[in-house]
C-alpha cells in the first residue's frame, strides 16, 4: 500500500452531511460573557494532517482499486491536554483538506471559537436522483455516465474521492475510465464507470453505491467549498478554550498542533506595501510568486489594480498611472488548484498598451480560494508592484560554439534572447552592413559573430565560431556516455550523433544501461538531476548510479562492468525548473556539482559537456517557460563558463532548434484547419539532428585539444 499526503495547512476538514450537533444557543449569546482579552484569540489555529492511501500508485482509482481518505478526528473527537486535564472537541465527521486554501480549521472567529469548514463531502448511498448524463458530448463507447443533483454550487472543480479519479469538464469529456466530476453548470455531478464494471443502468450503479455503503467504505467526494461555512462550539467549549494556555497546551494525536498564526505580509520582492488592506485581495497576491513585465523596459510604478470574479473563473488587471493597462483570466476548470505547482497568468494589453508589451504572473493556486465576489479600486500606495519586476531584454549567448570544417552548424538567435516581445528585429552585425536575421551559419558567418536588437544597438552580445578541423580527432576511438532526460531517451537524439561520426576519421562508442544495443545512454523522461541524486526509481525507470543514498559514478562503471568512459554528456536541467520544493538555482547546481564531483572523482581526465537548456516551441504561453530557461542559462554561464581547467564545458545545443519548424507538426482530422504542433518541449529529427551536430563538433574540439 503506498499512502500520499495531501497539502494541509489549518486543521484539516469538510462536510456536507448532517447539520454540526452543537447548541442551539445563538452566536451573540455565546460570544457574550467573553473578555476583550479573549478575544485576542483570533490567532490561535489547530491543524493537522489528511491522507490518502491508495492501493496501487499504477492504476487510476476505481471501484476495483478504492483509496481510503482519512482526515483528523476519525474518532469523532479530538483531544487537547492542558494543565486542567484533558479537553475534548466533539466532531460530527472529521476534518478534511484539500489544499492550503481550502482546509478546515479549528479557530477563533470574531471571539468565537468554532470549526471553519472549507471543504465539502458528499458521501453516496444510492439514493441520489440518478439519471443517463444527456450531453451527448460526454458518451464513448467504453463507459456509460450518470448524473445527480450536485449538493450544492462550487467554483473550483478540484476534489479528492475514494472511488474515482476527479476530472474537470474538458477531462471527463475525453475520459475513457472511471471517473467523477462536476457539470459543466455546477448543478449536477457526473459519475462514470467503465463497462466492464458492469455498472451500465442507472439500477446496477445505485446498488453497487448502496453495497458500498453499508459494507461502510462509501463512496466519498470531497470538493472545495464555495464559501466557509463557520460552526461555532457551544457555551462550555467556549469558556474552556478561552482559558487555555496555547503557549503549553498539548495534543494527544501526532498528526495535530496548534499553531500561533502570524499575520502573513506580501512578498517584500514584488510588492512594495505589506499588504493591501483588504483580505481578499491579500489572498491573491500571497499566493504570487513571480510577476515579470515585458516590452516596456522605460515604465515604471506598475500595481495589481482589481480581481474580477465570475461563475467560470477570475482575472486580474494591472496598470500603471500612466494608463498603461492589462488583463489576464484563469479559468476554474482548466487548472489544478489543488497542485502547490506554480502556474503562468498571462497578462495581455488593453486600451493605448502597446501591443507587443504583456505580464507573467506566477500564481500558487494551492493557497487561492475561488473569490464569491471581486475587489477593485486599488492604487500604487496599495498594491505597488516593485519596478525590479520590469524585464529587460538581453541576448544569453555561449562564449564559443565549435564547429566542424565541411558540416555547417545553423544556430537561431531568437532562442538566445531574454524577455523578447519581438523577436523579428534581430540584427546582425558586419563590417559592411546590418541585417536582420532569423538564423545564421557558424562556418559562412565571420567570427566574432556580433547580435543586436534594433540598429541602434543599444542591446548587443557576441559569440565565436571555433572551426574544428575534419581531421580532429582522427584514428581514435573514444568512449561517451549521454546522461539526462527525456531528449536522450528519445533515443534520436543520441543516433544522430552515432550517424555522424559513421563517416568520420575519429569513432565513438556509446556506453548505457538504456537503449538499443547500438545506441545505448542514460536518459530517462522527466527526471531531473534531483532524481539521479535522491531517487532508486521515478517513472518506472531505476537509477543505476544510486549507491548508499547518494549519486555514485564509480559504483556505477563497476556495477556494469564499463572499463573507461572519456566524456559524458549531459543534458539536464528543464525538470529541475519545473520541479516544486527543488528548483532554486542554488539547489539544482548543487546536484549538477554532485554529478560531476562524482564523475571526476572516478577519473580526473573525463571530460564533461553540459548542455544548456533546449527553448519549447514559439507561443505566446511558452515565453514565460523560455525565459526561466534563459534566466537558469545565465547562471549555469555564471558558474561553469570557466570551468574548462576542471574538464566541465558548456554547450548550447539550445541554439540549434528552430524555435518554429524543428517540432512536430501534425494535420487536423478536419483538413480546413491549419496544422498544429503535438509536442512543444520536444523536436522533429531535424531539430535533433542539429543538436546531433553541436555535439558532434563539441566531442572533436575536445579530441583536438587532447592531441
Amino acid at each position: 500500500m503506498k499512502r500520499y499526503q495531501t497539502i494541509i495547512a489549518v486543521f484539516t476538514a469538510a462536510a456536507f452531511m448532517a447539520a454540526p450537533v452543537f447548541a442551539q444557543e445563538s452566536q451573540e449569546n455565546l460570544a457574550t460573557d467573553m473578555t476583550a482579552e479573549q478575544k485576542q484569540q483570533s490567532n490561535i489555529v489547530i491543524q493537522g494532517n489528511t491522507t490518502v492511501t491508495k492501493s496501487s500508485d499504477i492504476y487510476n482509482i476505481n471501484p476495483y482499486n478504492p483509496a481510503t481518505i482519512k482526515g483528523v478526528g476519525e474518532g469523532g473527537k479530538i483531544l487537547l491536554l492542558d494543565k486542567e486535564g484533558t479537553i475534548e472537541i466533539a466532531l460530527s465527521h472529521p476534518l478534511y483538506s484539500l489544499s492550503e486554501a481550502y482546509t478546515d480549521k479549528i479557530i477563533c472567529k470574531d471571539g468565537l471559537w468554532g470549526i471553519e469548514r472549507n471543504v465539502g463531502v458528499k458521501i453516496f448511498d444510492g439514493s441520489e436522483d440518478w439519471q443517463r448524463v444527456a450531453e451527448g458530448k460526454f458518451f464513448n463507447t467504453n463507459t456509460a455516465i450518470f448524473q445527480c443533483t450536485a449538493p450544492e454550487k462550487v467554483l473550483v472543480r478540484n476534489g479528492l474521492c475514494t472511488h474515482f479519479d476527479v476530472h474537470t469538464v474538458q477531462s471527463q469529456q475525453s475520459n475513457i475510465y472511471d471517473g467523477i466530476s462536476f457539470s459543466e453548470n455546477r448543478e449536477k455531478i457526473y459519475m462514470r464507470t467503465m463497462n466492464v464494471k458492469n455498472m451500465s443502468s442507472i439500477e446496477a450503479l445505485s446498488a453497487y453505491l448502496k453495497a458500498q455503503y453499508d459494507v461502510g467504505t462509501p463512496v466519498t467526494f470531497l470538493y472545495a467549498l464555495e464559501e466557509a461555512q463557520f460552526e461555532p462550539f457551544d457555551a462550555s467549549l467556549q469558556q474552556t478554550l478561552n482559558g487555555v494556555n496555547w503557549d503549553t497546551v498539548g495534543v494527544l494525536d501526532s498528526n495535530i498542533k496548534v499553531v500561533r498564526q502570524q499575520k502573513q505580509w506580501l512578498n517584500e520582492n514584488l510588492f512594495t506595501q505589506k499588504t493591501s488592506g483588504n483580505e481578499t485581495m491579500d489572498q491573491f497576491l500571497l499566493a504570487i510568486e513571480d510577476i515579470k513585465i515585458y516590452g516596456l523596459p522605460e515604465e515604471k510604478d506598475f500595481y495589481v489594480f482589481n480581481i474580477a470574479s465570475a461563475r467560470d473563473g477570475f482575472g486580474m488587471s494591472i496598470q500603471n498611472e500612466k494608463g498603461y493597462r492589462f488583463y489576464g483570466e484563469l479559468r476554474y476548470d482548466g487548472y489544478d488548484f489543488l497542485s502547490s505547482k506554480p502556474v503562468e497568468l498571462y497578462l495581455s494589453p488593453k486600451e493605448n498598451t502597446p501591443s507587443d508589451a504583456y505580464i507573467e504572473v506566477k500564481l500558487n493556486l494551492s493557497k487561492i480560494k475561488g473569490p464569491a465576489k471581486g475587489v477593485s479600486g486599488f492604487d500604487s500606495t496599495k498594491t505597488g508592484i516593485r519596478n525590479s519586476c520590469i524585464q529587460k531584454q538581453e541576448f544569453v549567448l555561449p562564449a564559443y560554439t565549435p564547429v566542424v570544417e565541411g558540416v555547417d552548424l545553423v544556430q537561431y538567435p531568437q532562442n538566445g534572447l531574454l524577455n523578447a516581445t519581438e523577436a523579428s528585429n534581430i540584427v546582425l552585425l558586419g563590417e559592411e552592413e546590418k541585417k536582420q536575421v532569423t538564423q545564421y551559419s557558424l562556418l559562412q558567418t565571420p567570427s566574432p559573430i556580433t547580435l543586436a536588437l534594433d540598429l541602434d544597438n543599444t542591446i548587443s552580445a557576441s559569440t565565436q565560431a571555433r572551426i574544428v578541423p575534419k581531421q580532429a580527432g582522427a584514428a581514435q576511438e573514444k568512449t561517451v556516455l549521454f546522461l539526462g532526460d527525456s531528449l536522450i531517451n528519445e533515443n534520436t537524439y543520441t543516433q544522430s550523433v552515432l550517424e555522424l561520426f559513421a563517416q568520420d576519421p575519429m569513432q565513438i562508442k556509446l556506453i548505457g544501461t538504456r537503449g538499443t544495443e547500438e545506441n545505448p545512454h542514460e536518459g530517462r523522461g522527466g527526471w531531473s538531476a534531483y532524481d539521479y541524486c535522491n531517487e532508486t526509481e521515478k517513472y518506472g525507470f531505476t537509477n543505476p548510479f544510486f549507491n548508499e543514498g547518494k549519486f555514485d559514478f564509480a559504483y556505477y562503471m563497476h556495477t556494469n562492468g564499463y572499463e573507461k568512459v572519456d566524456y559524458v554528456v549531459v543534458s539536464l536541467g528543464v525538470n529541475d525548473l519545473n520541479l516544486v520544493g527543488h528548483n532554486e538555482h542554488d539547489e539544482i547546481i548543487g546536484y549538477f556539482n554532485t554529478i560531476f564531483d562524482s564523475i571526476r572523482q572516478y577519473d580526473s581526465n573525463i571530460k564533461i559537456i553540459l548542455n544548456t537548456p533546449t527553448m519549447l516551441f514559439v507561443t505566446e504561453k511558452t515565453e514565460g517557460a523560455k525565459n526561466t530557461r534563459l534566466e537558469f542559462t545565465k547562471t549555469l554561464q555564471s558558474v561553469y563558463e570557466n570551468k574548462e581547467a576542471e574538464g566541465i564545458y558548456l554547450s548550447a545545443i539550445s541554439l540549434s532548434i528552430d524555435p518554429a519548424m524543428h517540432f512536430k507538426w501534425v494535420e487536423s482530422i478536419d483538413k480546413s484547419q491549419p496544422m498544429s504542433v503535438s509536442d512543444t518541449t520536444h523536436p522533429n529529427l531535424y531539430g535533433y539532428q542539429n543538436m546531433a551536430k553541436t555535439t558532434y563538433a563539441f566531442l572533436k574540439y575536445l579530441a583536438q585539444t587532447e592531441q
